[in-house]
């Protein structure tokens, strides 16, 4: 015989087990529950024989189980099927029955029994019992848990709907199957009409394109995107700037979709644009008064200093030597003054821009590290850049050609500047020990994080590369975010 274990039985160790029977035949209630007392179950019986005292038996806190005859005077088995599943469809009902022949057994299956036991083989109900309970407890926890994850689905659906930022989830093809509110107004379209779409079907935006192809390497390689700055161009001429992540969504170690936010950072990319500029504004001061200050009251006293070494080689020639290394420091002091200038304000748009900019950079190189440095220019003709921009493009190539100098021991640099469709390219090879052997040495560390920070203001990408022996630093960036305005160059042309 089937025995059947008080763990499989017990809602909770500590209280009995509370079973109805509706059984109108004592000796047929009697021995139901001495079959299943032999199997040591801790149970409490409520034993009834009409339909009012049924109903009694169900108030309150609800039964574990209903064991039931189909046959009754004046009420049947099926009626009470009918009570218990308008009270709750959680409680198992099992017929017990002499009378249950096949084709009663399987309306009362379709019904909504849980099972049946014919009398004369009543040593399978404590395994009936077993399994029905089981099963209850089974759809109990399934039910729960479908609930705690439901709750858990309005919490999260609640939290990102509240956020400012937008945040949307696709699948393995890219298209969405969360998004929250931020999105949907910045579309200006309902939920179910986003849901299932690419994001390029919806969203217009040629950054949208790229955002795809990104989401895609992101899902082949596992490998998340975090903070990656894009500017967007609006059809008026502004320019806005967000950041976009991408975070892989995993279903036993396989990549299953992406959760995406992107948050806009155009008021902070502002102010630090606007940092920049007090700092670029103030060098150009110091440059300029260098320049026209100190580097005009030095020239005119260099001038001076002529005439007297002419007048002294006439008059007192023992004293013409001393002179003469005057006027010789006069013209380093000069010399260094314009130098100083130029490295304050490196880039100047009416006397030739960034080009003659990096072809001064080139001639200092080599006349400073002794070395072969060249400036060359392809592709397009380059569009009049904005002056701030045009700065960060010089210090990226003033970084990378000391850092080959000072660290990498080459002997030869090459600065490439061209502009290609819609992008600007800067590229600085040398023949070095490479990046690699350079940060193994402790060498440059913040050079390339300034240069990478620069290269983010301008809303573009910088990579480094060794291709063979020495290193490749190539900048990518948007044209459109570097040109300069109508107008300034109007403020410029009328100042």
């Amino acid at each position: 015989m089937y025995k059947l274990g008080t763990t499989d039985m017990k809602k909770d160790s500590t209280e009995p087990l509370h079973f109805v029977l509706l059984e109108d035949d004592p000796n047929d209630a009697e021995l139901i529950q001495l079959q299943l007392a032999r199997n040591d179950l801790d149970i409490t019986w409520r034993h009834v024989m009409s339909e009012s005292d049924f109903r009694a038996a169900l108030a309150g806190t609800p039964p574990d189980l209903v064991l039931a005859d189909y046959t009754l005077p004046g009420f049947d088995g099926l009626a009470a099927l009918r009570i218990v599943l308008e009270r709750s469809a959680d409680i198992p009902f099992i017929f017990v029955s002499g009378s249950l022949g096949e084709e009663r057994a399987i309306e009362a299956l379709k019904s909504g029994a849980t099972d049946y036991v014919l009398k004369d083989r009543l040593q399978r109900l404590p395994m009936v019992v077993n399994r029905a309970l089981s099963e209850t407890r089974v759809r109990r926890e399934r039910r729960l848990a479908q609930t705690a994850l439901e709750e858990q689905r309005v919490l999260l659906s609640t939290l990102i709907d509240s956020l400012p930022e937008i945040i949307y989830a696709v699948d393995t093809e890219n298209r969405v199957t969360v998004v929250n509110r931020a999105l949907l107004e910045t579309l200006n379209k309902k939920r179910e009409e986003v849901i299932g779409r690419l994001l390029s079907e919806l969203w217009t935006e040629e950054n949208v394109v790229d955002m795809e192809g990104q989401a895609a390497t992101t899902m082949r390689t596992g490998r998340p995107l975090t903070d990656q700055e894009r500017a967007w161009i609006g059809l008026d001429g502004s320019v806005r700037w967000f950041t976009i992540t991408h975070v892989p969504l995993r279903d036993h170690g396989t990549v299953s979709g992406l959760v995406c936010t992107v948050q806009e950072v155009t008021q902070r990319k502002e102010l630090e644009q606007e940092i920049l500029e007090i700092s670029n504004r103030e060098q150009r001061r110091l440059g300029s008064d260098l320049h026209d200050g100190l580097g005009q009251e030095l020239t005119g006293l260099s001038l001076l200093m002529k005439g007297l070494e002419m007048q002294m080689a006439r008059e007192s020639p023992q004293y013409s030597a001393q002179v003469t290394k005057i006027t010789d420091l006069l013209a380093r002091a000069i010399q260094s003054t314009r130098s100083l200038a130029r490295g304050l304000a490196p880039v100047n748009l009416e006397r030739g821009g960034l080009p003659e900019a990096l072809k001064h950079l080139v001639a200092r190189c080599t006349d400073m590290y002794s070395m072969e440095t060249t400036f060359t220019m392809g592709g397009q003709k380059l569009p009049d850049l904005e002056e701030g921009a045009a700065t960060h493009l010089y210090r990226i190539a003033q970084e990378a050609s000391t850092n080959a100098a000072r660290y990498a021991r080459a002997t030869s640099i090459n600065i490439d500047l061209r502009s290609t469709g819609r992008k600007l390219q800067l590229s600085i090879s040398d023949n070095g020990i490479g990046l690699s052997a350079g940060l193994a040495q402790g060498r440059p560390g913040m050079g390339l994080k300034i240069m990478e920070y620069r290269a983010r203001m301008l809303g573009g990408s910088i990579s480094f590369d060794e291709p063979g022996a020495g290193t490749r630093i190539t900048l990518t960036a948007p044209l459109h975010l570097l040109r300069q305005s109508k107008d300034k160059k109007r403020l410029a042309a009328s100042g």
